[in-house]
């Protein structure tokens, strides 16, 4: 497929995971005024092209029950501040937890710049809750990364917007779980989440603000697996750990003392 996108939604998407909400912050200018030259975030790279999702229209999928499992990334450039692509979808993998348990789903999305030279690689995993026993391994291929065991090297707070959901749908996710209470609660939550992909970008941009110095050009891997929803407007508290060209880190709701993302891995740049 081919397709596009300009800095107008770059803009929106950096502003939809937290970037610029504190002006004091000189460093996140940047990404939120295209003068004398706008930075993406590289986790933006999971809304573009629909992430691979058309991939599956028509497939027989309960989709009040899909959640994100797990988001990988390799960037290959920086995302430019607009662009035209050619992204190859394919379906890696389908894993079969069990008639009780769901299905996986990993789609891997290829995409190129227009001119032929490679942008990034990413993986979408779904969960889909209410789709297990479909027939195939049970297994995946993929391990998760395994956290050090030490205490972090930073510790990153980001307070969510209540309204967080409303804002990140603008970018092309409209699922009413994120907006409809009443959808929600059929989806067995008591109220809307916030989308697994707003959780990712919020986790990059803490590792941005932390090791990074906010230069997007040094992230050339990002990997999560998502344990946990998020309801707007809590409290995400990023622990990264630091070794080498390595990073790890996980995102707890502080408020339940939950983990939101776990297994993280970030690889930069030399």
């Amino acid at each position: 497929m081919t397709f596009s996108y300009t800095d107008t939604q770059m803009l929106l998407y950096n502003l939809s995971i937290g970037m610029g909400r504190d002006p004091s912050i000189s460093q996140e200018l940047p990404f939120v005024y295209e003068h004398p030259h706008l930075q993406v975030v590289p986790s933006a790279a999971a809304v573009l092209g629909g992430g691979g999702a058309n991939i599956l229209q028509g497939v027989d999928i309960n989709w009040a029950k899909l959640l994100h499992g797990e988001q990988r990334l390799r960037v290959f450039q920086p995302l430019p501040p607009a662009a035209d692509l050619i992204g190859t979808t394919r379906i890696s993998e389908v894993v079969d937890k069990g008639i009780d348990k769901g299905a996986i789903i990993t789609l891997e999305m290829d995409v190129k710049l227009a001119n032929g030279e490679p942008l990034y690689l990413m993986e979408n995993v779904i969960f889909c809750r209410g789709d297990g026993g479909c027939g195939g391994p049970t297994k995946s291929k993929a391990s998760p990364h395994v956290l050090p065991d030490r205490e972090p090297d930073f510790h990153y707070v980001t307070q969510t917007r209540a309204d967080q959901a409303l804002l990140y749908r603008l970018n092309g996710d409209r699922n009413p779980l994120h907006a409809d209470p009443k959808f929600a609660q059929k989806a067995g939550f008591e109220k809307p989440i916030l989308h697994g992909l707003c959780s990712y970008g919020i986790a990059c941009r803490a590792v941005l603000a932390t090791v990074c110095d906010y230069n997007p050009g040094k992230i050339n891997r990002f990997d999560v697996r998502m344990t946990s929803p998020v309801f707007p407007g809590e409290t995400i508290g990023t622990d990264i750990w630091v070794d080498g060209n390595t990073i790890s880190f996980q995102c707890r709701a502080m408020e339940r003392d939950v983990i939101l993302i776990s297994n993280g891995r970030c690889d930069l740049n030399n």
